[in-house]
């Protein structure tokens, strides 16, 4: 690639960002609106108070983005003891919000916060931390893996307990990818990877919902009208948008028959309305995403930045992928918002705050780069 281009890529990367989130605010209204008008009496609700995340979201990158990183790496113990006691707090009365049988909120002020969506994120930072600063320990097992695994493990079992299965999935492979691009050894991974899925059964059979949907995917006219009512629902609207689609807020499948359009199940209104075309092209639009995202990691070769930027890519592309995944019936059904389109005010601020802190690694990284030649440079000149 021209060095002119890398050269821009942190702001390329930035474009698409906003083109992203202004998709998902414009997503966010069409697919909400009937709802929002059902419950609320007001046809702009979800628009206005996602307008309102995009606004505290990019103010949070803005700020994340003006810290040196090594800062926030020096306070990785606190930010892990923090995000640590905020999953906590959703197991407290009156403090814990409860949507769906699920705990997975803390309410303040009227309005709720996913604690889950920061924890995601400051566990990334936490392992990168202990992986940088005991790189000379990466390739044993017991401290180098065990350890800091064991430690991130306390508040991924207490999301696991909300009942959440989706984001500690989530979690645990972005850090067997941190861990394989710090150096560890791939047998490590594999055991570690293989010794978790009794643990994965487990709580499948556990939860009879879980395991409802599970054999309704490999089923799907099984319970039309119970488990399979809403994966059915998601492939009529998409298969409804043909070519063309229905054209933008003329969704039939929004009017109250397809569960959590705005949330979950944002890309299938989206292919409905904008058809295989507009999705194709959105789908196109995360691909160059990632790909920029993979080309800025690639720059960096600070060792706690760079791991950094390898969770905050695998966090997001995983997101992405598994999404249009179980919309598409491709997956089970699982609950985990499209990064950037889905209706969320905690997934859309940590989402652009983790987005501000990739950006913040990168152009520091560059600063040092260009400290580190005129300091050569100067040494020439002396000699």
């Amino acid at each position: 690639m021209p060095k002119l281009t890398e050269k821009w890529m942190p702001e390329l990367f930035i474009i698409i960002v906003l083109v992203l989130v202004a998709i998902g605010v414009l997503m966010t209204y069409s697919s909400s609106v009937y709802y929002a008008e059902l419950k609320f009496g007001n046809k702009f609700h979800f628009f206005y108070r996602e307008i309102f995340w995009v606004v505290i979201g990019i103010g949070t990158a803005i700020v994340v983005g003006k810290i040196h990183f090594q800062t926030i790496q020096k306070y990785s113990w606190l930010l892990l003891f923090t995000a640590t006691v905020l999953v906590g707090l959703i197991y407290v009365p009156g403090i814990g919000h409860k949507v769906n049988n699920a705990s997975r909120w803390i309410r303040i002020a009227g309005f709720t916060f996913q604690p889950s969506e920061f924890a995601k994120y400051i566990i990334i930072i936490f392992l990168a931390d202990r992986l940088a600063r005991n790189r000379r320990h990466v390739s044993k097992f017991m401290r180098g893996v065990v350890f800091p695994l064991v430690i991130i493990m306390i508040p991924v079992l207490l999301i696991v307990a909300e009942p959440d299965m989706g984001t500690p999935m989530v979690i645990l492979a972005t850090a067997l990818a941190i861990f394989f691009a710090a150096g560890t050894k791939i047998w490590h991974l594999t055991f570690l990877a293989l010794a978790s899925m009794p643990a994965l059964v487990i709580l499948v059979i556990k939860f009879p919902y879980r395991m409802k949907r599970l054999m309704t995917f490999m089923s799907p006219d099984s319970d039309p009208l119970g488990a399979g009512f809403q994966i059915r629902q998601s492939l009529i609207a998409i298969g409804s948008g043909q070519l063309n689609g229905l054209g933008l807020g003329k969704s039939i499948q929004k009017m109250h028959f397809l569960p959590e359009a705005h949330t979950d199940f944002v890309f299938s209104i989206i292919g409905e309305e904008l058809g295989f075309v507009g999705a194709g092209a959105i789908i196109i639009l995360m691909m160059l995403f990632l790909y920029i995202m993979y080309k800025l990691t690639q720059q960096i070769t600070d060792m706690f930045g760079h791991l950094v930027a390898v969770g905050i890519m695998t966090v997001l592309s995983l997101q992405m992928i598994v999404n249009i995944c179980v919309v598409t019936a491709i997956l089970p059904t699982k609950g985990l918002a499209l990064p950037f389109i889905s209706y969320g005010g905690s997934s859309m601020v940590m989402t652009l705050a983790a987005c501000g802190l990739l950006v913040n690694i990168v152009y520091n990284q560059r600063n040092l780069r260009r400290d580190q030649l005129k300091t050569a440079k100067f040494d020439e000149t002396v000699i």
